[in-house]
């Protein structure tokens, strides 16, 4: 009897491991078909392999011979455990490839100076709390909402985080809210030790799900990608929207022609940021405090090209990264002495020797954040060669061309696998995972095409410039920026533009060659000097009202004299002025400068601008004043120095009285309108 028992388990059991193997298998063709646009031949091949052998067991289990079953069923085991490791091992590649696109969180904290003790949120009473008005999420207004602040406390709007720290730090403000991240973003030359300075109070998150992601498997011929590098003390992208934008690489790639285009973009570039109020210039590194979208737009602004696809990079996870590949090796220039991936000095800095080396993470991170000698914490050993932030960027492209080649030589899955899983914390994109795939048909053809060893012919370009000195109006501090000359950034525009249509640059077939001499090809964008920079306020006080003068004539500044006798100083000497060395002149409100200057009165003179000598001037421009009244027309005619002829009519009319119902000329300057003896005609309500 037990002998027969025996037998009907073996009967029944064939199927059920036949049944084993199907659902192993269809797991396994799941598993193939996430990977889309990737080898589509192959898969299918193996996918109809599956399905007709999944089809030939299924109709044929009961009729094999009974003999065989122990055999077969031992076989089945095997490869349905095969099937299932194989497609395990296939989802959780994908899972990496799917956590490239991550979502978008925004965490805002209450934050106070460290030294600040004994603050009750449930209670607060009396104190000035600062928040940004043109944050993209209404976090702030949730906090302030929780604790019932607007209550008994005063809310102070800024345009911007900068200068709301600096109120903080200058006890003008009690409390801020601002991005949880605030250490990452702004420390940096301007701040040094946020982290030691200020304290979280309460943190409110917002995980937004919905981000504008590229789904498509048709990826175009031509495309513009920008890789964005983030310096943070931390490992992976978590609140990572709002961001210090260390480093900005925009590739232009044409399939096609087989040709890309990169430009480094420095940090200080001073250009109008698309998120601030008026597009007001400043350094494109203070735009990503305000999120990715604000780069992206302001970049796209700034040289009219469309940005199709963004990667943000985590530049601590090249600790990791270049660990998992068991370092990397760079030729480095220079002998350097750098804080660690903490940004921690003193004994915990990071030394390099100069020449061949093999980075380990840590090093890594150093040399692609190096851009000054760090007297202050090293010896003149670590502390000669030239830096700047453009051999930082130097810098980084051989960290990066280093670890592509590393990747190369990988060999086991279980490297893949460590390498996906460092590279998916440390990466954030808007493509998605069909997106992503895509671009393997797109790399393969292009390796096809080439008759190299180099599928793309990679042109550098290079933004050329000057720095200078401005004040910033955000942060109330004079901060050094990089002047962009507009010719070179024609230039590299139009090879971009190029680029993308298709256009390849013209080969030079003739050039002269001398045997003592290098022939370098030409780098598009560089070599352009006489850079037009900002015309800057200067540093009045101290000089004489004669000095003042001269210089207002010089650079067309109405200059408003107040003289005062409260003063030791000799008579003629400005004492003060309402505006900064540094502040751009264009900034200035109404061209006019205030200076006070030691006199015997009080009394105050108003020295005009000639327009027939400064006819570029903004007051020297005749602008529309319909709706405005006779008042601000009279106030404009009495700014410069020069008369022009005005005929005022009033007529019955709806309007208020004394506002301006139209006029005769509109634009133009007032040396044409005197040049030309034309009368301006007012028509005035009565």
């Amino acid at each position: 009897m037990k002998k027969k028992k025996n037998k009907k388990i073996k009967i029944k059991s064939y199927p059920i491991l036949i049944l084993f193997f199907i659902l192993s298998s269809i797991y396994l063709i799941k598993s193939i078909l996430l990977f889309e646009k990737i080898e589509t031949t192959l898969r299918y091949i193996i996918i109809s392999i599956l399905t007709i052998i999944d089809l030939y067991l299924l109709f044929n289990s009961l009729k094999s011979n009974k003999k065989n079953h122990i055999i077969k069923s031992f076989s089945f085991i095997i490869i349905s455990f095969l099937f299932i490791y194989t497609g395990y091992n296939l989802n959780k590649i994908y899972s990496y490839f799917s956590k490239l696109n991550k979502n978008i969180i925004y965490s805002t904290s209450i934050v106070s100076l460290t030294k600040n003790e004994n603050i009750d949120l449930n209670n607060l009473k009396g104190k000035n709390i600062g928040i940004n008005e043109f944050e993209v999420h209404s976090l702030s207004k949730e906090l302030i909402n929780k604790y019932n602040f607007k209550e008994n406390n005063t809310i102070k709007n800024y345009d911007g985080y900068h200068e709301m720290i600096i109120d903080l730090y200058n006890n003008n403000l009690d409390l801020i809210i601002i991005p949880t991240n605030y250490e990452d973003i702004f420390s940096n030359e301007e701040f040094s030790n946020l982290s030691k300075d200020l304290k979280i109070l309460d943190t409110i998150k917002y995980e937004e799900v919905k981000k504008e992601t590229i789904d498509t498997s048709n990826i175009e011929d031509s495309f513009t990608i920008l890789l964005i590098g983030i310096d943070s003390v931390k490992d992976g992208l978590e609140n990572a929207d709002s961001f210090n934008g260390d480093s900005l690489v925009l590739l232009t790639v044409n399939t096609k022609t087989l040709t890309a285009t990169m430009l480094s973009i420095p940090r200080d570039s001073y250009i109008p940021i698309a998120c601030f109020k008026n597009n007001i210039e400043n350094k494109i590194t203070h735009a990503a405090a305000n999120g990715t979208q604000c780069v992206i737009d302001t970049l796209q602004n700034y040289f009219d090209i469309d940005i199709n696809y963004y990667v943000k990079i985590n530049f601590t996870g090249i600790v990791k990264l270049v660990d998992t590949l068991n370092g990397i090796l760079v030729d480095v220039p220079y002998n350097l002495c750098e804080q660690n991936s903490k940004r921690q000095f003193g004994k915990n800095m990071v030394y390099i020797e100069k020449g061949l080396q093999t980075l380990n993470g840590e090093q890594a991170l150093a040399l692609a954040r190096n851009r000054k000698s760090n007297k202050e914490y090293c010896s003149s050993k670590w502390t000669s060669g030239y830096r700047s932030d453009f051999k930082r960027i130097e810098n980084q492209q051989k960290i990066i061309e280093a670890i592509f080649k590393k990747i190369k030589s990988l060999s086991s899955i279980s490297d893949l696998e460590n390498l996906l899983s460092v590279i998916s914390n440390n990466i954030d994109t808007n493509m998605s995972e069909k997106t992503i795939f895509s671009f393997y048909d797109i790399g393969k053809e292009v390796l096809l095409k080439s008759n190299s060893n180099t599928p793309l012919t990679i042109n550098k370009l290079f933004l050329d410039g000057t720095g200078q000195m401005i004040y910033d109006e955000r942060t109330k501090m004079v901060l050094w920026d990089y002047i962009i000359n507009q010719e070179s950034k024609k230039a590299v525009t139009k090879a971009m533009k190029d680029n993308l249509e298709g256009i390849q640059e013209e080969q030079i077939k003739e050039f002269t060659y001398k045997e003592d001499e290098n022939y370098e090809k030409k780098i598009i964008g560089k070599g352009y000097n006489n850079t037009e920079t900002y015309k800057l306020v200067e540093n009045l006080v101290g000089k004489n009202l004669d000095y003042a003068n001269k210089w207002a004539k010089e650079n067309g500044i109405r200059l408003k004299i107040e003289y005062t006798a409260n003063s030791n100083k000799k008579i003629g000497t400005i004492i003060e002025q309402n505006y900064k060395e540094h502040k751009r002149i264009d900034l200035i409100e109404d061209n006019t400068l205030t200076i006070k200057v030691v006199g015997n009165t009080n009394k105050t003179v108003i020295q005009k601008i000639d327009c027939l000598e400064n006819e570029n001037n903004d007051i020297c421009t005749l602008k529309n004043f319909e709706g405005k009244t006779k008042n601000d027309y009279l106030e404009w005619a009495n700014s410069f120095s020069n008369t022009i002829d005005t005929n005022f009519i009033y007529e019955e009319s709806e309007k208020e009285k004394e506002t301006i119902i139209s006029q005769s000329e509109k634009d133009k300057s007032v040396k044409e309108i005197i040049e030309n003896r034309s009368t301006i005609t007012i028509i005035i309500a009565k």
